[in-house]
């Protein structure tokens, strides 16, 4: 606990972060990783097992062992894992997963089958399908709209790219095993050591390079690389814009509803965030002096994963830490990757039945009477795209009824 004649540090200007703090030792292991799903599922990676977390609290074992490593495909607890670092969701509902001390990529269903991508537990660097590519402990992996699965890695200093129709392995930008530091394209980029992975909200990678101590960015269409905060070489602590700023063995990362980046600064013990054009560097929350300790004034033990849920609150996982999870709530957007996956067939059937609606106005159900005019119209779509007219409707403020018709109530405006 913090000493009582230490003085207490103000929440960060407009953020109002206060941490909470849920304990995880009952999984039997330390927690490498965390996603959340658009159901709200927390799914959660030790060093050995895949374990999910519904919304009301219930705990369940979906792959792997409690306590044994191992490379095993298979069903639930048959399967075997080693010290996966990351974890995300396709847009199928699988799990995928990076298997980071079994140099490979895995692929967990929903029921717990799990089966593996690419990479068949060799360390090395080579591109190709399946079992030919080669890995050398990927860390960060996310999937882009397209399917596409973007790896980040790490100790090859490069990303890596999985097609999704065939699984084919190339890599992006940079070149295998060739660490350094360098803005451009394709072969030209350098990384050293890219761990945490995200995509912005322009479908952009955006990366921590753990030891360069940047946030770098990647067009994928382009394979263009720049640098969003930090300056490689120059470790530290800064709040400022763009290469202003320093970081010190950043890790984690995740991007929110504004296309706000969240970092895990992990050496100095804060989370950061960096926003808007200029690139404007942050503190959400934590101090230079480690520990475990919530509320306004948090500390953090070298926060190393973390990801944003659906209700905009930010779960950060530790490294000295890792039998807690850590709960950040600073007025974060959530992720519209999190939004609810709609099938395309009852998408299809939702559109139709709208369109019946809107065409039909015998069904509109108020109707508005301006100048001696009627319009009609449907109060749930009016209110639904205005929040306007819904506090309209709900209060009737600066409205009064008319006499009701057969498509619904006149509207009239008070003059």
């Amino acid at each position: 606990m913090a000493s009582a004649r230490e003085p207490k540090r103000a929440p960060p200007s407009g953020l109002n972060a206060n941490v909470t703090s849920l304990d995880l030792a009952s999984f039997g292991g330390k927690i490498c990783s965390i996603t959340v799903t658009s159901s709200g599922t927390r799914v959660v990676c030790t060093d050995s097992a895949l374990f999910a977390i519904s919304k009301c609290g219930m705990q369940a074992l979906l792959a792997g062992h409690r306590t044994e490593t191992g490379f095993t495909d298979g069903q639930g607890s048959e399967a075997r894992f080693y010290g996966p670092c990351c974890i995300t969701m396709d847009g199928d509902g699988n799990l995928l997963v990076s298997d980071t001390h079994n140099h490979a990529l895995r692929k967990v269903t929903l029921s717990g089958a799990v089966s593996t991508l690419a990479g068949n537990g060799e360390e090395g660097f080579a591109d190709g399908v399946g079992a030919a590519a080669r890995f050398n402990e990927p860390w960060g992996i996310v999937v882009d709209a397209q399917g596409t699965i973007f790896v980040a890695d790490s100790e090859n200093h490069c990303v890596r790219h999985v097609a999704p129709g065939d699984g084919a392995v190339s890599t992006l930008v940079g070149v295998g095993g060739e660490g350094g530091f360098a803005d451009g394209q394709r072969e030209d980029a350098r990384f050293d050591i890219p761990c945490g992975m995200a995509l912005d909200m322009d479908s952009h990678l955006i990366i921590a390079d753990l030891a360069n101590d940047c946030i770098r960015k990647v067009v994928t269409a382009e394979g263009r690389v720049t640098t969003v905060a930090g300056r490689a070489g120059h470790e530290g602590f800064a709040n400022g814009e763009g290469a202003a700023a320093r970081f010190n063995a950043l890790q984690g990362v995740a991007v929110d509803g504004n296309n706000n980046i969240l970092v895990a600064d992990t050496d100095n013990h804060r989370i950061r965030m960096i926003a808007g054009a200029d690139a404007r560097v942050t503190t959400v929350s934590g101090s230079s002096k480690a520990g475990i300790v919530d509320g306004a004034s948090a500390r953090f033990n070298m926060p190393l994963n973390m990801a944003l849920d659906e209700g905009g609150r930010l779960l950060v996982l530790e490294r000295n830490t890792r039998e807690q999870l850590r709960a950040v709530e600073a007025s974060l957007v959530p992720s519209l990757l999190l939004a609810p996956k709609v099938l395309p067939a009852v998408q299809d059937s939702l559109r139709s039945d709208y369109r019946k609606m809107l065409d039909d106005m015998e069904l509109a159900d108020v109707t508005f009477a301006v100048d001696g005019q009627r319009f009609p119209a449907h109060r749930c779509v009016l209110a639904a795209r205005s929040p306007y007219f819904g506090g309209l409707f709900k209060s009737c403020k600066g409205m009064s009824e008319g006499e009701g018709r057969a498509a619904g109530q006149d509207m009239c405006s008070r003059r």
